[in-house]
This record gives C-alpha cells, structure tokens and sequence, in this order.
C-alpha cells in the first residue's frame, strides 16, 4: 500500500474516531438494532432512481436467470445468452453489455466480479437461486460504489441471518431433468446470530447435439455460511462483527457457436454436434470480514473481502475450413451466404475430414479488498465517507486440443504439442486501485441536497512470458507493460422534492467514468436525470427521463462480443468517441380488493432508449461506423407487465410478460445481425397447503416462443429458453 493510500486510511479512521467520540455523549441512537451492512439503498433518501427487486417477488417465479429478475427494473437491457443467465449480459441505461463489464456489480455492497479492474468481464456470477433480493442504482447514486459510474451498480443480497430461529427447505424438478434442492437454516440470540445454505441445481439443458447428443445443461453447488456477533443492541457504544463465507462450483455444457440463419429457422434449439466437447468448469470461494461500531449519531464500518475465481472453459475456438483455420464466425458468415463447404461443416455432412480446434480457456482471479466507510448525522447534514483499496489480477494460461470432425462423428482429443509460449495466451495481468468518496445529505425540509465527490487512481499492468514454466518474460515486446496508470475524479449532485400528498420529484447530475485496461482512453460521460413519484398505500408510478452524452465511449473485444472482426485481439479496447444515450423510465404498480375479496395486483414497466453515436470511425471492434448509427443490442423499447392474484383460498398466481423492441448486433446493421422484436410470457401457480408449506408449479415461455434472443458470441443466432415446467414444494420451519 502507498504512502498516499496510508495518508487517506489514516485520515478516515482518525475522522471516524474523533466524531465517534463527540458523539457518544448526550445523543441516543435512532435504532437499537443489528446493523444491516449488506444494502447500498436500505432505508437512505437516494438521489434519484433506485429500485429493489424483493424477495417475493422473485420468489413468485422461483427465478433462476438474473436477466428476468431485472427485466423488471427501468432502464436496464440485457443480452441472454444460454437460457439460464449462468454469464449475464447486463447494461444499465446502455452501457454496453458484454460480460456485464461496464456495470458495478456486487453482492452484499463487496465486488464480485473475477478481477474488477484488470479483467472486469463477469465470468463469475452468484448462483442466482440462492439471492434473496436484489438492489440496482443508478444516477448520482452510483458515486458512491464505482468504479463504473456511468450506468450505475448492481448489488445481490444473500439470504439474512434470520431474526429467530428459523429454516426452509425446497425441492423442485421439471422439464429438461431440471433437480434443484435449496435449503437454509438458522439462529439470533441477543449477541450471537449464524446462518447456513446449501443449493444444488442441475439441469441436462434444451438444445439437441446433432449427430452425437448429450447434455446442454448445467449442475452447480453452492454453499454459503454466515456468523454474527454483536454487542448488546442498547449499548452507549454497540460493535458488530461478521463473517461471510461463500464457496460454489459448477460444470457446464456450454459453447459459444450458436446457428446460422438456415439451421436457425430448420430447428431453432440445434446444436452443432461439432460442439460436443466444450464444457465450462469453475470454482468459486469468498470471505468478507465486517467490523461495525454505532455510538450516538456515527456509525463506522470496516470490510475486508477476497474472492478466489478459477475457471477451464474447454471450448470450439477455431473450425478447420477446407484446410484453412477460420473462426467460427467465419465460417457461420459463410454458412449465411450459401457456401455449400461451411454448411456442411456446421451439420456434420462434411465427407473429408476437417480439424476443429479446441482452446482451455484457462484462467485464476484473484479479488481482495478493504472498505472503509463512516457515516455522522449532523444536524440538518449526513456526511458518508468511504475508502476501498483494492488489488486484483488475472492469470490466464491456456492451451489447445484438437478433434477431427467427419461425417458428424468427432475424433478421440489430442494436445497440442506446443507451449501456450509468446502471446496472449500466457500471461498475468495485474491491477491496483484506491477509491474515495465523500457524500452530504442535507435535509432543508421539502427539499433534500445530495452531494457527492468520488476519485479513483488505478494502475494496471501485465507480463507475458515466453515458456509454459514462465522463466522469463516476453521483454522484447517491452513486457512487463503498463496498459493504465490514471486517476479520475467526478462529480455528483441529486435532490429530491417533496411535493405533498405523495408526489415528489428527483432529479440530478454527474460524472461517470469508467476506467480501461486494454490501451483506449477510459469512458467519461455527464450524466442528467429528471422525474417524478408518487405513491400512496395502494399505488405507485414513477418516470424518469435520462441523458447520457459521452466524450468518450469505448468497447473491450472479448471472445463473447457481439459482431466479431478477425484481428481483434481479446482484451484490447477500441475507442468510440462521442455518443449520446437518452430515454425514459416509467413504472407503474398497484393493488386492489376484487368483489370476491382477492388481492390483485398489476405492475408495469418502459423503458425507451435512443442510443447513437456521434462520430463516423472505423476499428477493429466496432466496425466501420457512421455518426448516427444505432449503438447496438440497445432495443429502443421494453415492457413488463406482472398481474398477480391472491385468491385468499390457498391459491395464488402470476403472470409475467415481457417484450424487447427490435436492435442490431453490429452498428451498421448489415444482413444477418437483426435481432427483431421478442417476447415471452410466464406463469406461476401457488397453492398453500399449510401455513409452513406450498407446492408451485410454474411455465417458463408459455406459448414457446422460438424468437432470436442474441447474434453473440461468435455471431450465432440464440433463442429463448424453450417452454419449460417445474414443480416444487417449499418447507418453512
């Protein structure tokens, strides 16, 4: 740690202390309760728009896929992949979406991406199961967690040491040998409280391996253990201390090659029995260490986290074409202008012998963390300031094998004999970065202030070596090589108005940034936000208009990009320019009593977005583009609508629809990127057999749409999950 970083951590703990003091005279607390230290939104006037998805609500559909838990949230896109969101895609106000790299994503307020500032492509994601609820922010509201400030962040929060002693079981199968148990169980006293959760999940997945057949699926385990202790909840100086420990696997049969435009429309859940092989096998573990002291009107907070992330995605990296090594793209590209040699590749009718190649991509991140966060009540005034130090890295080591493939029968693998040697296959990447925040609440009545002001200094360096032991690095390419050193301050400000009679506005302003480690200038945008609430014991609505104008945008190539160039190398950044994101927000949600005395309930949510660039540029990620030209996997339009009824018999319902406007995989749009309007529809049924236990039974995709959902990666076509059933009993005790 530098001697800067000592200074500031110096600096907040002695501020922490010093108002710590002053306060624990003459001033009561406002709660004598255990600290909830998980939330970034919890019971905070937020500055602008935030939403939380609940835990009923995803438990009404017992949501596995974080793409469908969000889709009820304004502002927020997605790009699906494989049906299940086991790698999300997620943009918040059309930041782009590969990997979720442009999003701050956490669980728990701690960061969960594998290495998020030297790699910050979401390979790792929580078991989405096992999340409780989950919180998003967005506005001048993101200042405060970063460091991708431009959209805003994403924080899943676990399942809670309950308040007693409680525990809950749930069992569940359906179509595609889908077996899920889940359960937890736990225990408060007055100082000591403890939790532990175990899921297994597992699927053999919908899409048909031709020729060979086999699983599509997943199976994945996750444990999850919690402690608590805690000073007595009305002492003059209350402490807590918690311990967090997260550990899961999960082996996946997945692939990155979706279908040309023929196989497409001839069975839209294909396979290319090619693809056999590719698998994906990971392994995750956390710890976070969490101190907390509450005295008077200041609370102070210290957390400690690492997070360990090893993963072996084994999976078609080149197809061999007439001979010539080709990238899958390639060779869908020709698939989709006719060519009868790539055709026959795909399907497996090839009678000459073509080489697929294989890759391990092998990698190991490594994520830890101290946060230190204070927060005093002065008056009319309440200062919240924070620190993070982080230190993260990621090691990627990967190599090949080869198959032969005829006649759709795929040869015994064989290694590659050499060396992962020069290039990107064999190196590390690492990343150093301290973080600072300072925000002020003021509380004028009607009318309360947030300001806010945040710096971010980050240094990013990577070696690649020369040989599989790695003696030696790759020097007279000039590694070890620093791809950033920078530093970034913004900006933010946001209010809310209080109008009476359950109107209120929001509005605010700041700056967002987001830093880069590939070779491009880091993103900045000023970000403007403006809207309305209201709500009352039955109804609420809210509308927000947004503006993002970005000085620069930039776009990291990854193998799951959409619209692949050849030439572009992974984890080089490509720079954009000016761009201009805008649109609004608008949600809807309400409850009533029906003549026949059931709950019913009706939930609405738009978002229309307008995303363009502002310059005419030409790269080896984007492609050539015109100013103008549609940002691409933005639809213009989505819409949820979620209808519930509690028929007070014991039964309940829900249903769930969702539609995405039109969009393009590439900005040029050209033949064979559109990805047209979808939709789906959801149903899920409850019936309560006694007040500890109630079976459900649910359909995903009721009517089965089989409508292109995603050209990427490698530009495949993707489509909806296919309609599927569940059945499930849960136990609560």
């Amino acid at each position: 740690m530098s001697n800067k970083k000592h200074l500031t951590l110096l600096a907040i703990i002695t501020l922490s202390m010093n108002l710590t003091n002053v306060y624990a005279d003459g001033h009561e607390s406002d709660e004598n309760k255990v600290i909830d230290n998980i939330t970034i939104i919890g019971d905070k006037n937020v500055p602008g728009s935030a939403t939380v998805v609940s835990a009923e609500e995803l438990e009404n559909f017992e949501t596995l896929d974080v793409h469908k838990a969000l889709a009820t949230v304004p502002g927020i896109n997605v790009r699906p992949e494989e049906g299940y969101g086991l790698r999300p895609n997620i943009s918040i106000r059309g930041t782009y979406p590969d990997r979720s790299g442009k999003v701050t994503l956490m669980e728990d307020g701690v960061l969960i991406a594998p290495a998020p500032y030297a790699s910050s492509s979401a390979y790792y994601f929580p078991t989405f199961s096992r999340i409780n609820s989950v919180e998003v922010v967005k506005g001048a509201s993101a200042i405060e967690t970063g460091p991708y400030t431009i959209g805003g962040a994403i924080n899943m929060i676990s399942t809670p040491i309950p308040n007693g002693t409680s525990g809950m079981v749930n069992l569940e199968t359906g179509s595609d040998g889908n077996m899920k148990a889940h359960f937890h169980y736990g225990s408060s006293s007055e100082n000591f409280g403890w939790m532990i959760e175990g899921l297994e999940h597992s699927t053999d997945g919908f899409d048909d391996i031709e020729h060979i057949g086999g699983d599509s699926g997943f199976d994945k385990g996750d444990l999850l253990l919690k402690m608590r202790y805690n000073s007595d909840t009305d002492a003059d100086v209350y402490h807590q201390f918690d311990f967090k420990y997260q550990d899961s696997d999960e082996e996946s049969d997945q692939t990155y090659v979706g279908l040309a435009e023929a196989d497409y429309r001839s069975n839209p859940r294909l396979r290319y029995g090619f693809t056999d092989y590719d698998q994906m096998n990971n392994e995750h573990d956390q710890i976070v260490l969490s101190y907390n002291v509450r005295t008077g009107n200041s609370e102070f907070e210290a957390t400690y986290y690492q997070n360990d992330f090893a993963r072996d995605w084994f999976k078609t990296d080149k197809v061999y074409y007439g001979g010539a090594s080709k990238g899958i793209n390639n060779v869908i590209d020709y698939a989709n202008a006719g060519d009868a040699l790539a055709i026959s590749i795909l399907r497996g009718t090839n009678t000459v012998a073509e080489k697929i190649k294989l890759k391990h991509n092998n990698r190991v991140y490594t994520s830890e963390g101290l946060v230190l966060k204070g927060s005093f009540d002065l008056g009319n005034h309440k200062v919240t300031v924070g620190y993070r130090d982080t230190e993260d890295d990621e090691d990627r080591f990967q190599w090949y094998e080869f198959t032969n493939w005829q006649s759709g029968t795929l040869s015994a693998l064989v290694s590659d004999a050499m060396d992962p040697g020069y290039g990107s296959n064999n190196r590390v990447t690492t990343a150093e970065a301290s973080a600072f925040f300072i925000s002020d609440e003021i509380d004028m009545g009607d009318l309360v202030l947030t300001l806010g002001i945040r710096n971010e200094d980050w240094k990013i360096v990577e070696e690649r070596f020369v040989d599989s032991a790695r003696t030696a690095v790759k020097t007279d390419s000039g590694y070890p090589k620093t791809k950033s050193d920078d530093s970034e301050t913004v900006f933010g400000i946001g209010f809310t108005y209080d109008m009476g009679n359950g109107y209120s506005m929001i509005g605010g302003y700041h700056e967002g940034f987001t830093p880069t480690s590939g070779g491009a200038d880091p993103e900045s945008a000023d970000n403007l936000e403006i809207g309305a609430r209201y709500a009352d014991e039955n109804t609420s609505f809210e509308v927000i208009y947004f503006n993002t104008d970005y000085a620069n945008m930039f776009g990291e190539c990854r193998a799951s990009s959409s619209g692949v160039i050849e030439g572009c190398e992974i984890g080089d950044t490509f720079n954009a320019g000016e761009s201009t994101i805008s649109g609004l927000e608008a949600s809807y949600a309400t409850g009533w009593k029906s003549a026949a005395g059931s709950l019913m309930t009706a939930k609405l949510v738009y978002t229309h977005t307008d995303a363009e660039f502002d310059s005419t540029f030409d790269s080896s990620f984007w492609g050539a583009v015109d100013r103008g030209m549609n940002i691409p996997n933005v639809p213009e339009t989505q819409i949820a609508v979620v209808l519930g009824a509690d028929f007070q018999n014991g039964w309940e319902a829900d249903l769930r629809g969702l539609y995405y406007g039109s969009t393009c995989s590439v900005a040029a749009c050209s033949a064979n990127t559109n990805i047209d309007s979808n939709s789906m529809l959801d149903l899920s049924v409850k019936r309560e057999i006694n007040e500890k236990t109630d079976l459900y039974f649910m359909v995903v995709n009721l009517f089965d749409s089989e409508d292109i959902v995603a050209r990427a990666p490698k530009n495949g076509i993707r489509t909806q999950r296919p309609r599927s059933y569940s059945l499930g009993v849960r136990y609560r005790f």
